[in-house]
């Protein structure tokens, strides 16, 4: 298929002489065809037992055939106009030849005349069937005046000039339509050409916009590291020095000042566990967060995280309770202190946000690969549309400023990162006033 498109090709700036040129090349192809045929005809009539004088045909077939390759010579390297003049001729002279002229003045053949008239208008030009129909005409008056002694027949010419404007009303239509569609693609191809650069423009400020919030997101991320570092140290010696005034290692304090120097440490509890989630976080976008696997008793986890949240609980008036299963292994592998930091911060967040109740730690074994921490609290529950955007950063369900419940949206977001850098997932599980469910999926791995 490809060479045949190739074969039919015609090199040319003009795009109506390059459309005429490749018709004509159709039409070649078909005449050498039917020349194969009548030579493969003639082939067959010769070796018949018939008594038939083949040589015409023989004749011919190899002109008609050696016309052709000529033709098309000239069409595919010299000119497109001369080759179609000389197709129109042999078509022509093809006609003429093929029948008796009594036939072709005025029975049988006439008609065929019309072939070359309409031929005409379409590889050569549309006024060129009006140029045909004329020489048809001029070889019927010839053969009736010469040949057969008789009247030309007008009514004959008449109808090739019928043909004849016919063709050319149809001609013009096409060329005027392919003209209107090159000048429409012309404006397409401006118009795709104009927004590919603008597209090209819009991409070039899109990725510079990109490599600067790139930028700003990692100055960020410093700062916040910087800042949480520079944080940390005068908060944890505000922190030593509290517990310090507590202890009574400066003199013993008054009620009011007891007090006043528990809240003062609650507080600044409070602000250091803000400022390392912050630390986390920061790293766990750089990638530079290191998880340090040991071997550890999931009894002595859960055990420890129910010890360090009880009295919470118990300051909200809520029962905390834990189980292990005992179908668990005694002994897992993994980053004890982040497991604890996700447990505490499923705990806490399970207590923040329930009135009433308990809350329940467990742990399991999920399946054959898996073992979990569940956490399960009978609080105000999530709304099903929220309990995705639950674990992005900095989000809450409520996030108004009046909310009740504080907190600055980390503990799940950071909870979730971890346990994905385990190769685990978490999910949760939740009905308004129903209670919530959250289950870290974790998987086992073995010591390295």
């Amino acid at each position: 298929m490809k060479n045949l498109k190739s074969l039919l090709e015609i090199h040319s700036d003009d795009p109506d002489n390059k459309r005429r040129g490749q018709l004509l090349n159709i039409l070649l192809l078909g005449l050498a065809a039917l020349s194969l045929l009548v030579l493969l005809v003639t082939i067959i009539a010769d070796l018949s037992t018939l008594e038939t004088n083949v040589g015409p045909l023989y004749m011919g077939s190899f002109i008609m055939l050696g016309s052709t390759i000529l033709i098309f010579a000239v069409n595919h390297y010299r000119s497109a106009q001369t080759a179609s003049i000389l197709f129109l001729a042999l078509f022509t002279i093809i006609l003429v030849l093929s029948d008796e002229p009594a036939q072709i003045v005025n029975g049988r053949s006439t008609f065929l005349f019309t072939v070359p008239i309409i031929m005409a208008s379409f590889i050569l030009s549309p006024w060129a069937s009006f140029l045909m129909a004329g020489v048809s005409s001029l070889l019927i008056a010839s053969l009736d005046i010469f040949v057969l002694d008789s009247t030309p027949g007008v009514p004959t010419m008449l109808g090739f000039f019928a043909v004849a404007l016919v063709s050319w009303l149809a001609s013009r239509s096409l060329e005027a339509t392919l003209q209107e569609l090159r000048v429409l693609n012309r404006d397409l191809e401006l118009r795709v050409e104009e927004r590919t650069r603008e597209l090209e423009e819009a991409n070039q400020q899109l990725e510079e916009a990109n490599a600067h919030l790139r930028e700003l997101d990692r100055l960020k991320s410093l700062f916040v590291a910087m800042v949480s570092h520079e944080l940390r140290t005068p908060l944890t010696s505000i922190q030593g020095f509290t517990q310090m005034l507590l202890v009574s290692i400066y003199g013993a304090l008054t009620n009011e000042q007891q007090s006043a120097v528990e809240r003062v440490l609650a507080n600044t509890k409070r602000l250091i566990k803000i400022v390392n989630d912050l630390l986390d976080k920061t790293r766990i976008e750089a990638g530079q967060l290191a998880l340090h696997p040991t071997s550890f008793s999931p009894v002595e986890l859960i055990d420890d995280v129910h010890t360090s949240m009880k009295m919470l609980a118990k300051q909200r008036g809520l029962e905390l309770t834990s189980e292990v299963a005992p179908e668990l292994a005694a002994t897992l592998y993994g980053d004890q202190g982040r497991l604890h930091q996700i447990l505490v911060n499923l705990v806490n967040n399970g207590l923040k946000f329930t009135d009433k109740g308990q809350v329940n730690i467990r742990a399991y074994r999920f399946d054959g690969a898996h073992w979990a921490m569940e956490v399960r609290d009978t609080g105000i529950g999530i709304p099903v549309k929220s309990q995705e955007s639950i674990f992005e950063a900095f989000r809450q369900v409520d996030a108004s400023v009046t909310r009740r419940r504080k907190g600055v949206g980390l503990g799940l977001s950071i909870s979730r990162q971890l346990i994905e850098l385990m190769g685990g997932r978490i999910i949760v599980a939740s009905e308004i006033n129903e209670g919530s469910k959250f289950t870290a999926i974790i998987p086992f791995t073995a010591p390295h």
